[in-house]
């Protein structure tokens, strides 16, 4: 008995310690796994800046490895779809055959970030929605209405582009930042706000000079099709906000010019969007005053920060029909005295009002307001610090400085309730229940430069390592896609491989993703 205590008593305090394990050294891999209260299933490991994309089980058991692979999507019937290199997508069988491919071939158009396989009603058929950024040259830029005092030269510029191919490779639908734009600077333009108007006139539309100049005007970073609605939510890192269009209503089967046309037309703009109501007149941006105690740290009204993974959640999870996305909390302060950023994930409904009625329609943030759920503390010579958040927001999570990514991330809902989130620039994959205790625990071996540790340090440049990709990440047993597939443990990556895999090929070995868009 003195015995069965003593096992239990450290394997509980194994527990206890794995579960509180946040540092910026430690074991890579499996780190924690509670069987009883985790998710069940195989989830992928989609290293940065090096090829191969790993399945693992919930032990971090390697049982299926697809080398040429940047990202990776398992479809139901056992496929999978994926990118290789920055312009290739494909669909490989188990094995890692290619049974289709296609590359964008335009030099002015650069894919980047998210990509989605859809089924289009319209044409009975999978389609592929990727990212793009198209080039701009400084008069087109002008012309557009970008402030000619901002910048010497606009040349170089890219503004971001939602492209649609089907089956066959064709460009069938595409959507464009460009069409979309609004300014008060140059009455002489198409796109000028008008006599007697402001820029908080048009939410629907993106003010093309929001904010400090950039080459990478939106810094789109991923998108997520609504099956339900026909909707496509978008995600931009640079504006801090997330933007709801119309697709299914602006696309036409068997006539890619028409599609274009309704693309670009007012049937194109926003339906809603959330995040920083500053960019279109309608809040305020945060300030900081770490130098003078007499003023408060102040969100204003952004409510994210260097966004990531924007999705809809499906038909039978817990809080479906609402929005997940991870905030990455870039220059969002949690406090007076503290404007560090802070990592989370919420959950929010764009239907709901001012009064907490869900309406059936978007309804503008700004319209529902704000709240301050969690207030900072006075500190004796300034007032209280104040954080607002929207009262569209239903849940978020965040925790200690240990759950935190500036850039990239994912995030994941479960039947159970549970989520995934995966913490791209620390490597982390957590799993976190609905009342915040993390089940499992998972640190990604493989570095930035390709060499496989069994001990991460993630302050060290050599061995900072970070994950690549976008939910779904992780498969329940039972999906049709697994049926009938190999899944013996092969061992973990660690042992999987010698101490070493590849760097990524073509482009993205030279210019990873993350360093392009940070």
């Amino acid at each position: 008995m003195r015995w069965g205590a003593l096992i239990v008593g450290i394997v509980a305090f194994a527990a206890s310690y794995v579960f509180a394990y946040e540092a910026s050294r430690g074991p890579t891999e499996l780190v924690y796994w509670d069987p009883h209260r985790a998710f069940s299933g195989y989830t992928f490991v989609k290293p940065q800046r090096v090829s191969g994309v790993y399945l693992i089980d919930m032990a971090g058991q390697v049982v299926q490895y697809f080398p040429e692979l940047n990202d990776a999507y398992l479809q139901e019937d056992g496929t999978v779809f994926g990118s290789i290199g920055t312009r290739t997508f494909v669909v490989m069988d188990w094995d890692g055959k290619k049974l289709w491919e296609y590359t964008e071939q335009r030099e002015d158009y650069q894919p980047h970030h998210d990509f989605q396989r859809i089924y289009n009603a319209e044409l009975d058929d999978y389609t592929v929605l990727y990212i793009a950024n198209a080039s701009l040259s400084h008069d087109e830029a002008i012309t557009l209405g970008a402030d000619p005092g901002f910048a010497d030269s606009y040349d170089g510029a890219e503004m971001d582009t939602v492209v649609e191919v089907d089956s066959n490779g064709t460009v069938i639908w595409e959507w464009r930042f460009r069409d979309h734009l609004v300014q008060d600077v140059d009455s002489s333009k198409a796109n000028y706000v008008g006599e007697g108007k402001t820029i908080q006139d048009y939410p629907h539309r993106l003010n093309i000079n929001y904010g400090a100049v950039s080459p990478d005007y939106q810094h789109s970073n991923a998108i997520n099709y609504n099956p339900k609605t026909g909707h496509l939510a978008i995600s931009s890192n640079r504006a801090h906000e997330i933007y709801i269009i119309d697709h299914d209503g602006t696309f036409v089967a068997g006539n890619p010019e028409e599609s274009h046309r309704l693309a670009a037309s007012e049937a194109g703009d926003f339906l809603y969007r959330f995040g920083n109501p500053a960019n279109y007149g309608q809040g305020e941006y945060p300030y900081y005053a770490k130098k003078n105690w007499l003023l408060q740290e102040y969100s204003g009204h952004k409510q994210i920060g260097g966004n990531h993974d924007i999705q809809w959640i499906e038909d039978g999870l817990p809080g479906a029909g609402n929005l997940l996305l991870f905030n990455n909390g870039l220059t969002v302060p949690r406090g007076q005295g503290d404007s560090d950023p802070q990592s989370e994930f919420l959950e929010l409904n764009p239907y709901l009002d001012a009064n907490g009625v869900d309406t059936g329609h978007y309804v503008n943030p700004p319209e529902a307001g704000y709240t301050e759920v969690m207030p900072g503390t006075k500190i004796s010579q300034g007032p209280r610090a104040t954080r607002l958040f929207s009262r569209q927001i239903l849940s978020m999570y965040h925790t200690t400085d240990g759950f935190n990514s500036h850039h990239g991330s994912a995030v994941q809902r479960f039947p159970n309730g549970n989520t995934l989130v995966q913490l791209a620039r620390v490597g982390r994959m957590v799993e976190v229940t609905p009342a915040g205790d993390v089940v499992w625990e998972y640190v990604n071996p493989v570095t930035w430069s390709g060499q496989i540790v069994k001990t991460l340090i993630t302050s060290n440049p050599d061995h900072q390592n970070s994950y690549n990709g976008w939910s779904p990440l992780r498969w329940a047993p039972d999906y049709p896609g697994l049926s009938g597939k190999d899944l013996s443990p092969k061992g973990p990556i660690t042992e999987f491989h010698g101490s070493a895999v590849a760097p990524a090929g073509g482009e993205s070995a030279e210019q990873p993703e993350e360093e392009r868009y940070d």
